[in-house]
């Protein structure tokens, strides 16, 4: 996977050389339709294992209880989960772009994972105004991505963590033109100073089987979308992560 300056080195060169942006563009498609193939090529096999060992399992019982049993269903479990980030990361630049409306979007956001943050003892609030501006985005992947922030920062809780989504439109005056930030944020336990630099490195985890790409699609889809996250955190405080888009204008719809 190439790291974020050899990403700003490419971007530089294609934006020099149009000959070069489109043999580059080129390359990069065909790399991720090889990533695709490989990954059905892979996932079709272990679909098929994974079908085997269900089938075991309801017809015996009994294997619950033999050694390494759980362990190898939830390696299953574990590689089904890498197979389908690989994916997610792999499409993150593939976008069906429409109008969002921004809070509507964050509060039915926070109310799907309203269940799941109380049985870790978490509280999710929104605070957004009534009059922010729309922008053009594909919600499913936006969704995905802002989910992902959401899963880490529940899953990282401790009792009665709260958790903040808050939203507002940055005009002019304050950054290089109008855009919409959102902020998620907890009071947990945050995250060591010597992680920050590769958080959002893809296959770089340090939890627990995690698959090291659950902040990498959340980050590639941002910025498919033209905007940018950054992440502040203080051990034993809380971490607070930032992203900034672009809002709606008529001429950005594709619906």
């Amino acid at each position: 996977m190439l790291k974020e300056i050899d990403k700003k080195r490419i971007k530089k060169v294609m934006n020099e050389d149009p000959e070069l942006d489109e043999l580059i563009h080129k390359i990069l498609d065909d790399h991720q339709m090889e990533i695709s193939q490989i990954s059905h090529e892979i996932r079709n096999p272990v679909t098929l294992i994974n079908s085997s060992l269900q089938l075991i399992e309801k017809q015996h019982p009994e294997v619950r209880e033999f050694n390494f049993w759980s362990q190898t269903m939830d390696d299953m479990r574990n590689l089904r989960e890498l197979l389908d980030d690989l994916s997610h990361y792999n499409n993150g630049m593939r976008l069906n772009k429409t109008r969002v409306d921004v809070n509507f979007f964050l509060h039915d956001l926070a109310a799907s994972a309203k269940a799941w943050g109380e049985e870790q003892s978490c509280h999710i609030h929104v605070t957004a105004g009534e009059a922010l501006p729309d922008i053009c985005a594909d919600p499913v992947k936006l969704r995905q991505s802002l989910t992902n922030l959401l899963k880490n920062a529940i899953e990282s809780s401790r009792d009665n963590t709260e958790i903040s989504i808050h939203a507002k439109a940055l005009t002019p005056a304050e950054d290089s033109g109008t855009q919409l930030l959102v902020e998620i944020s907890d009071n947990g336990d945050g995250i060591p100073s010597e992680y920050l630099p590769s958080l959002f490195e893809p296959f770089v985890t340090h939890k627990q089987n995690g698959t090291g790409l659950g902040l990498a699609v959340t980050k590639r889809i941002i910025e498919a979308h033209g905007g940018c996250i950054t992440v502040r955190s203080d051990e034993g405080k809380g971490t607070c992560f930032s992203i900034r888009m672009p809002v709606y204008k008529g001429e950005d719809k594709n619906e």
